[in-house]
């Protein structure tokens, strides 16, 4: 499979009332490994997309998050063992990058000798233009960058 993953430490602060780790956190999950796989490059792997939409131009292309679907497969329990977000691109549009990721619960894991997923999901990604905030077409470099880190979709209930 041709994904990247990033690990992430949970903080005591992510849990709710009752006791799990909250829905809204999964959403910032997503973000940080978005952010650290297109703009940082500080997943596991070096994977070259960083270079395409980095955005550190306040001119050039930027990502923005058109919409993002979530499915919460498991509850997640607050530990000291990291959390990894597995993120991959499924389709490809002429300004458009969608992309998948499965939420793995490192504790769960390592119990079950197994990756044990908590959470599944979709971004749509909109690439734009930094002035217009116009949708701008992909490049021919960033297709390319985003080929080898592409797998099939992740299957939600409610596609």
């Amino acid at each position: 499979m041709a994904r990247t993953h990033v690990d992430m430490e949970l903080r005591w602060s992510d849990q709710d009332a009752y006791g799990h780790v909250n829905n809204v956190t999964f959403a910032r999950f997503l973000e940080e490994a978005r952010v650290r796989t297109f703009w940082l490059g500080t997943g596991r792997e070096k994977t070259g997309m960083e270079q395409h939409f980095r955005g550190s131009d306040p001119t050039g292309p930027k990502m923005l998050v058109a919409g993002l679907q979530i499915e919460y497969t498991r509850v997640l329990e607050y530990s000291d063992q990291p959390i990894t977000v597995e993120l991959w691109i499924a389709k490809v549009g002429g300004s458009s990058l969608e992309v998948h990721y499965e939420i793995v619960d490192g504790a769960a894991s390592a119990l079950a000798g197994e990756p044990v997923v908590v959470a599944k999901a979709v971004s749509h990604i909109v690439i734009v233009d930094g002035t217009t905030m116009r949708p701008m077409r992909l490049s021919e470099e960033g297709r390319a960058a985003v080929e080898p880190w592409m797998d099939e979709p992740v299957k939600l209930r409610r596609s």
